[in-house]
């Protein structure tokens, strides 16, 4: 019966025997064991050591409370098994780490042909998910934005092929840089915009892309490193994540109009951005900024800025918990109202070689 806990037949005879006693002797125990004396002894040290039994100095052994012993013994050998699953996974680490060199976990490369190359190489091989950090400058500039000219990108033809994209661009693009993100969202592609650390690219969270911002000076040599180490691509994604759920939901069509800066307008009203703030992001003024606001307004049919904010909710499925400022920067703070309900689980996708 107490086989489990680690006690010999012999061993539980002698404690079944002892138990009902007050206290008994090696000779007592082996009459009602029909045992010999030496046997018994033997018996009587296993369950002290297990903390069974205990003797005196006259001798005479007592059973301890068979209960309170089971409880302890159970305590240590689970912690005995914690203790086994901490050194398993430690051990389990430092054979992962053996199985690769550090040459496969960080690559290096130099050169912007040979960055390219491999930006294309990675696109190609993702099957589930890419997530970007987009920022300028690029490696390369696309000359012609239409979806023919797009669709040899190897970002295009990862959509093409489902794969989910998730892009964060930092603020601040230029007219073309707009039209090219217009375009990717509507083969697919949903984007938010944030201040970027760095330029970043995560391939199905397994490798990830990373060049380096100072090799961009002038006179540098482009620089990148390709990166497969799983801590350090976990950290990656980790970042990402991060900066992503603090990002807002980038709105790249709400109507006809072709500009997409004035597409962009309906994100940027969104984060709670004044007209000035918003005029130097899209590099227009402050009049133009003004204009459109009237325009989307007129278009929405409502005649505030907190009504414009939820009719853009009920028209996009865009969901800002933050405010749009009611006017610029003159005492915006004393007019900012809360722009309807909470943020939308959306996924994006991301774009930008390096």
């Amino acid at each position: 019966m107490l086989q489990p806990l680690g006690i010999s037949a012999e061993a539980e005879a002698v404690y079944v025997a002892l138990g009902p006693l007050p206290s008994a002797s090696v000779a007592e125990l082996a009459r009602l064991t029909s045992s010999m004396p030496e046997q018994v002894a033997k018996n009587l040290e296993e369950l002290r050591r297990l903390g069974l039994a205990t003797d005196s100095s006259h001798g005479r052994w007592r059973a301890l409370p068979l209960l309170d012993v089971v409880n302890h013994l159970k305590a240590q050998r689970l912690s005995e098994i914690e203790l086994a699953s901490v050194a398993a996974e430690s051990l389990q680490s430092h054979f992962l780490a053996a199985e690769t060199t550090q040459t496969d976990d960080i690559k290096t490369l130099v050169g912007r042909q040979t960055i390219v190359v491999a930006h294309r190489e990675l696109m190609d091989s993702a099957r589930q998910e890419i997530c970007f950090f987009d920022k300028p400058p690029y490696a390369q500039v696309r000359s012609t934005i239409t979806e023919e000219a797009l669709s040899v990108e190897p970002e295009w033809q990862a959509l093409e092929r489902n794969v989910i994209l998730r892009c964060v661009y930092d603020p601040g693009f230029d007219a073309e840089r707009l039209a090219e993100l217009s375009l990717f969202a509507k083969k697919g592609e949903q984007s938010r915009t944030s201040p970027v650390p760095m330029k970043l690219i995560i391939i199905d969270s397994q490798t990830a892309l990373i060049p380096s911002m100072r090799s961009y000076a002038p006179g540098h040599e482009l620089r990148a490193s390709i990166v497969r180490h799983p801590l350090l691509v976990e950290a990656l994604q980790w970042l990402f994540e991060a900066v992503w759920d603090a990002a807002v939901p980038i709105i790249t069509s709400v109507n006809s109009e072709t500009d997409p800066r004035r597409q962009m307008l309906i994100s940027l009203l969104m984060t709670g951005s004044t007209d000035s703030a918003i005029a130097n992001t899209l590099n227009i003024n402050v009049r133009s900024v003004r204009r459109w606001i009237s325009e989307l307004m007129d278009e929405l049919g409502v005649s505030t800025r907190l009504q414009l904010g939820a009719a853009l909710v009920r028209s996009n499925g865009f969901r800002g918990g933050r405010s749009i400022p009611a006017s610029d920067d003159h005492h915006a703070d004393d007019h900012q109202t809360e722009a309807a309900s909470q943020e939308v689980n959306t996924q994006s996708h991301a774009r930008g070689p390096s």
